[in-house]
């Protein structure tokens, strides 16, 4: 033994992928989700326009099923590595 300590990833580079895939799909859920939200006139509070994705309920959805989607996709990528 030299003594030097050789680093090895705990998670292969595919899993790390796939989990920052993940995040941002949840990221994009959240924000679409917030408009969809807006666009209910039931409730008073809104979330800033900011903060939100989509521009308007229609864009919002496609947003969301997108995202949805991709979170779809990368389950069965997942599925099928492991």
């Amino acid at each position: 033994m030299d003594g030097t300590v050789k680093l090895q990833p705990i998670h292969p580079l595919w899993m790390r992928i796939s989990h920052w895939l993940n995040a941002f799909a949840v990221l994009i859920l959240i924000a679409s989700g917030w408009r969809i939200y807006d666009a209910s006139p039931l409730f008073g509070f809104t979330f800033p326009a900011a903060l939100t994705l989509g521009g308007w309920l229609g864009g919002a959805l496609q947003w969301h099923f997108a995202a949805m989607w991709l979170l779809v996709a990368n389950g069965i990528v997942y599925l099928a590595m492991n």
